[in-house]
């Protein structure tokens, strides 16, 4: 009787203890996928000889602290750069950057004209509505899987506005 006692408390305590501890792995998984969000990422719609792509986007940093997009991985390209459109006196240049930061609770716009990333030398042309995997990797240890829609970017007249659609 002692023993079935034993055994009993025994069987309780590892199923209290799994429980537990798939609670905590499945709270650190919440926690893990919002702590970084990726809203509406596209593609430039470019013409079929076009030596690069733009790729574009909103990372929202819902952390407590700064974090940097440190690098992009996506197959079927040469490389892929981490850029940013700077004026250099009277000309906008577009540079190189070896990460893009994102402040704490804040955003990053990925616009045309601003911060972007180039998917350079495409191996297979892109048509509107395709869609291309991209893992984002950041800082603090997170890779993102995102779908970006391939789509044309709408030119404003009269302003130096640009709509998507």
């Amino acid at each position: 009787m002692f023993n079935k006692t034993k055994k009993l408390m025994l069987a309780f305590t590892m199923l209290t203890i799994l429980n537990v501890s798939t609670a905590m792995e499945h709270h650190h998984t919440n926690y893990t996928t919002t702590e970084i969000v990726i809203n509406d990422p596209w593609v430039r719609l470019s013409p079929p000889n076009a030596p690069a792509l733009g790729l574009f986007m909103q990372i929202n940093n819902n952390t407590n602290y700064d974090i940097k997009l440190l690098s992009v991985n996506a197959s079927g390209y040469k490389r892929i750069e981490l850029h940013r459109t700077v004026a250099q006196g009277d000309m906008m240049k577009m540079a190189k950057q070896e990460f893009m930061p994102i402040p704490t609770k804040g955003k990053l716009h990925l616009k045309p004209g601003s911060w972007h990333i180039m998917l350079i030398g495409p191996k297979s042309v892109l048509r509107k509505g395709d869609t291309v995997m991209i893992d984002l990797v950041f800082d603090n240890g997170l890779t993102k899987t995102v779908y970006a829609q391939v789509r044309k970017e709408k030119k404003m007249t009269g302003n130096h506005h640009r709509m998507m659609y």
